[in-house]
């Protein structure tokens, strides 16, 4: 029985003691309620620290990964030997958390070949503020821009006339802001665009003989050449001059004047000086003996001022051209 009065004052005594401590703690907190506050401002500001450096930039950086930039159209206008005039139609899709509901301030973005090493821009772009959203709407209109590497637009003129595909990064820094919060993220996108796939495609559709004499330039040959063209690159070339062959055997030289190659197939004029006996070969066409000429780019300029990162992809190019059968 001793034994479990004592057990009882035990708990009793227990049960006593815990108004007590909690008066004190009370106590404590009225008397050092300062210490408290400042315990959780900086619990606060702690918190504060990592989701804005580094939660936020974390989480911001992988949404902005994610999105995918879809080209719609790429103009080039007035080209020159150090710049030109660029207009840019594309939209940006796939945006998630909080990309979808932010806003990209305006940022300069550098394009490159993606394989290149090491990295060597040919040219850059600023684009403007991009809202967030599932499809946002991306568009630059007559920007002039100098060229950053001549040398490095020559190789991606020589790939895009050249191949059926070829792939282009974008690179930029620009800060988010969502609300009051912001932070740097990086805009890295590559993306996949078609190429001219070596002309393929292109044909005499019609030609006439022309009196030299007759002609200020001296042509005797003129007509139209269908150029398919199935990128999304409007580029004005100026004046493409080529060199005519065939099998083997030059023919003689021309020219397509004020050439402005737009997306889809179309037919343009052009001009040739060809030696006379190579027009017997021409007149045959529609005889049931067809014609395939070769034909390389000979320079290309502007106002008689050459544009060499146009022309020298064009001169490494040739391409089959078949004369169009007359009926």
């Amino acid at each position: 029985m001793a034994s479990s009065t004592s057990k009882a004052e035990e708990v009793t005594g227990y049960v006593e003691e815990t108004p007590k401590q909690q008066g004190k703690v009370g106590r404590h907190c009225r008397r050092f309620w300062w210490i408290w506050l400042i315990a959780f401002c900086l619990f606060v500001l702690v918190i504060m620290i990592i989701i804005v450096y580094a939660i936020l930039p974390a989480v911001s950086q992988k949404e902005i990964d994610k999105t995918v930039l879809n080209l719609h159209s790429f103009t080039i206008l007035e080209p020159s030997p150090t710049s030109l005039l660029l207009s840019l139609n594309s939209t940006i899709t796939g945006a998630g958390g909080i990309a979808a509901h932010a806003r990209l301030d305006p940022m300069n973005v550098s394009f490159f070949l993606e394989d290149h090493k090491p990295i060597d821009p040919f040219m850059y772009l600023k684009l403007p503020s991009i809202k967030g959203g599932s499809s946002v709407p991306v568009i630059t209109t007559n920007v002039t821009t100098e060229i950053a590497s001549v040398s490095a637009l020559t190789e991606f003129s020589a790939l895009l006339l050249g191949s059926e595909t070829l792939r282009v990064a974008i690179r930029g820094r620009s800060t988010l802001r969502a609300g009051k919060l912001h932070t740097k993220v990086n805009y890295n996108e590559v993306i996949t665009i078609k190429g001219f796939n070596q002309l393929k495609g292109m044909e005499i559709e019609e030609y006439n003989l022309l009196n030299r004499t007759q002609q200020s330039d001296g042509s005797n040959l003129g007509g139209k050449v269908l150029i398919p063209n199935p990128t999304v690159f409007d580029i004005q070339m100026g004046d493409v001059h080529i060199n005519l062959s065939f099998n083997g055997q030059a023919l003689g030289n021309g020219t397509i004047p004020g050439l402005h190659v737009r997306p889809g197939n179309h037919t343009y004029d052009f001009r040739a000086r060809v030696q006379t006996a190579a027009l017997l070969r021409l007149a045959a066409a529609g005889g049931g003996n067809p014609v395939v000429l070769d034909v390389r780019g000979n320079g290309t300029d502007i106002n008689g001022v050459s544009i060499p990162w146009l022309a020298e992809p064009l001169s490494s190019l040739e391409v089959k051209v078949p004369i169009k059968a007359r009926e």
